[in-house]
């Protein structure tokens, strides 16, 4: 009776029970099943759910087309036993690549929010233009591969005309997906809540966006989550390791930093091999003969691991937080730690797609690869799942008296015999400038003439009046002889204006002083230094072709049309022209391009010496930058070192440009035109 009372095709209603029902007994029993029927289903854990609704897609993978088998990867069972305890609302997880790291930490949270508890999620992606790449090629084909969620997917062309996804989607079951970027602005992410953010390639957001007022790109998504408490959130990052920095190994590390621990099948005790425990390929001679003899050893036994070893390891392991260890029993003893993200790393050892002889070849060829380094940094970040370590090295030093001591015979104000052409550096400050004047001499070394402080009056005249009032004051005394008594002045003086308070002091100074010169030919020019390490300018980016702003292209420097304006500044590659300052002080005495001071007494130039040391170049690796120089600044007072980078670019332009033109078209219209006219024709 029960079964066809299910059967019947007219909707079931009590009316239509107490009329065919012939026994109290079958109508409590329809009763119960009504009410059973009304409770909503049960929540399947995010474990359960992927065992059971994720199909693995055709995409080439070696278990393409079949069910998602935690048995294959024992590791993704330990990450999602985890979530399912409910103890974090912070997930971080960094892995080798091609382990199935993104379908288990991003795309089966996604899914598992919007179908099986059918909420809005928000995935975060580097860019929004790669918003589609992860929706077709991560996301979708998932949806497509799984019969009871394909049933969700909306029409092709939702969202755009193409069927391009270019911020969300919105699924049959009334849950939506949201993308959302750290390159979009900043009120495109306020725009937006839920409880659930899903962020692949972590480290791409750890950095503030251009012109952003706010916090880093990755804490304004988290900020979509606001509205729920902190332990209502749900928040899910993963990310290759890149450098110990990144942002997700500061994630890891700042939270559980889960290991994952094995028992060894030979000895019984329960250990944690890294790198160093792959053992075999060092000796070998071929790639052949490495994929042949790498394995596994015990950490604590030191006994080779067959592969089936190392699966019966993984099969059995553990998961131990940050303070927490194993007994023999294999019992994690510990409290949680206090944080509220869940770290989780895996590495080689309990990668179970490869073999030990697969890792073994990785290595053996890194050894002997041409770029080392390069070769490296994809061991540490793709197989091993660790930062790699970039090496730091610091660039040779500029010894401090060593330079006190590179003097000549001349006295402090005169020009060497063979001077093409005197460059002065200005250094702004808001009460006191600093200049350096230095004499180029081709084929010979190059001698500082002069260098100087000049105060300005801000206090009094306000910080544009009182800079223009100190370099006006400072171009009647720029004025030098050489020893048969000619007359010498700057032929191009180079000003910092990149202090917002000083720009248009500078400005205004320059215009004055080149008044009756042509466009383009002026000899006190606004510079602007750029550099990694620059307070108030990112990284120098030069230009490759001249157009109508960009007038003059040198090494690491160029002359660009400011907009509204009739003023070329100058930018420059402060990192670049401070090494440059200093490999000419450092350059034997009597070898041409070496840089000498003037004879003076013992302790004439200790502050200037002081002022020039006062950073050290550090190289270093850069994730996505490569290698850089980055000054440490060791002393405050650098303000000759600035002026000094200066006079030396601005010298390069002095002897390569100005010397090259006849005397009588020096500074004129007439020069500048006809080389600009050759450069254009290059």
């Amino acid at each position: 009776m029960v079964g066809a009372a299910r059967e019947t095709a007219r909707p079931l209603c009590f009316d239509t029970v107490a009329s065919t029902l012939a026994t109290p007994d079958t109508l409590h029993e329809e009763a119960r099943y009504l009410i059973r029927e009304a409770r909503a289903p049960r929540l399947r854990t995010m474990r359960e759910f992927a065992e059971q609704e994720i199909v693995l897609p055709r995409d080439g993978g070696p278990f393409e087309g079949q069910r998602l088998r935690i048995h294959r990867q024992p590791f993704a069972g330990l990450w999602l036993d985890e979530v399912d305890r409910g103890c974090w609302p912070r997930f971080a997880s960094v892995g080798p690549t091609q382990t199935g790291k993104t379908l288990l930490c991003f795309v089966l949270p996604v899914l598992y929010h919007l179908f099986e508890i059918r909420e809005t999620v928000i995935p975060g992606v580097p860019d929004m233009n790669i918003a589609d790449d992860k929706w077709t090629k991560d996301l979708r084909p998932v949806i497509e591969a799984a019969p009871n969620l394909a049933r969700f997917l909306p029409d092709r062309g939702q969202g755009s005309k193409s069927g391009r996804v270019k911020s969300s989607v919105t699924f049959r079951n009334g849950a939506t997906m949201r993308f959302m970027s750290g390159a979009s602005r900043d009120v495109g992410r306020a725009s937006f809540t839920s409880r659930v953010l899903a962020v692949t390639e972590t480290d791409a957001f750890d950095e503030s966006a251009e012109n952003s007022r706010e916090a880093d790109k990755l804490t304004q998504l988290e900020g979509r989550c606001r509205a729920r408490t902190l332990m209502q959130r749900r928040i899910y990052l993963e990310c290759t390791a890149t450098i110990e920095t990144g942002r997700i190994w500061r994630e890891y590390a700042g939270g559980t930093a889960s290991r994952i621990v094995l028992p060894c099948p030979l000895c019984g005790a329960w250990v944690s091999p890294e790198r160093e425990h792959l053992k075999g390929w060092q000796e070998a001679e071929t790639e052949l003969e490495a994929y042949h003899k790498a394995h596994f050893v015990c950490p604590e036994c030191a006994k080779p691991w067959s592969e089936a070893d190392r699966r019966k390891a993984n099969v059995g392991g553990v998961l131990v937080h940050r303070g927490q260890e194993v007994t023999p029993s294999g019992q994690v003893v510990g409290p949680d730690p206090s944080t509220l993200t869940f770290g989780f790393r895996w590495s080689a050892v309990n990668n179970m797609l490869l073999t030990a002889g697969d890792i073994g070849v990785d290595e053996w060829l890194a050894r002997r690869a041409s770029d080392r380094e390069n070769a490296e940094k994809k061991l540490c970040q793709q197989v091993w799942a660790v930062p790699y370590e970039p090496p730091i090295i610091e660039l040779i030093p500029l010894d401090r008296e060593a330079l006190k001591k590179r003097i000549t015979r001349l006295k402090r104000g005169i020009v060497p015999a063979g001077c093409v052409g005197v460059s002065v550096g200005v250094d702004t400050g808001k009460r006191r400038l600093h200049w350096v004047a230095a004499a180029w001499c081709p084929g010979k070394p190059n001698h500082v003439v002069e260098y100087g402080e000049q105060p300005v009056d801000s206090a009094q005249l306000g910080t544009r009046e009182g800079l223009i009032q100190a370099l006006r004051a400072l171009v009647p005394y720029w004025v030098w002889r050489d020893e048969q008594g000619q007359e010498w002045r700057p032929v191009q003086v180079w000003i910092d204006s990149g202090y917002h308070e000083h720009t248009e002091g500078v400005y205004a100074f320059c215009r004055e002083a080149n008044q009756g010169r042509a466009f383009g030919a002026e000899w006190c020019r606004p510079t602007k230094g750029h550099g990694v390490g620059q307070q108030f300018a990112g990284r120098y980016y030069g230009p490759t072709q001249l157009s109508k702003s960009i007038r003059y292209i040198g090494p690491e420097y160029h002359f660009a049309i400011q907009r509204n304006s009739q003023t070329i500044l100058v930018h420059i590659n402060a990192d670049h022209w401070k090494s440059t300052a200093h490999e000419v002080l450092a350059k034997p005495e009597d070898e041409e391009g070496a840089l000498l001071l003037w004879d003076g007494p013992p302790d004439e130039h200790d502050e200037f010496a002081d002022q020039i040391t006062a950073e050290r170049p550090i190289e270093e690796y850069r994730e996505g930058k490569g290698t850089v120089i980055r000054w440490e600044s060791l002393r405050r007072k650098n303000h000759f070192l600035d002026a000094l980078y200066s006079a030396v670019a601005a010298g390069h332009f002095v002897t390569t440009e100005l010397e090259a033109k006849p005397k009588t078209q020096r500074g004129t219209a007439k020069w500048w035109s006809r080389r600009e006219k050759q450069r254009r024709a290059r």
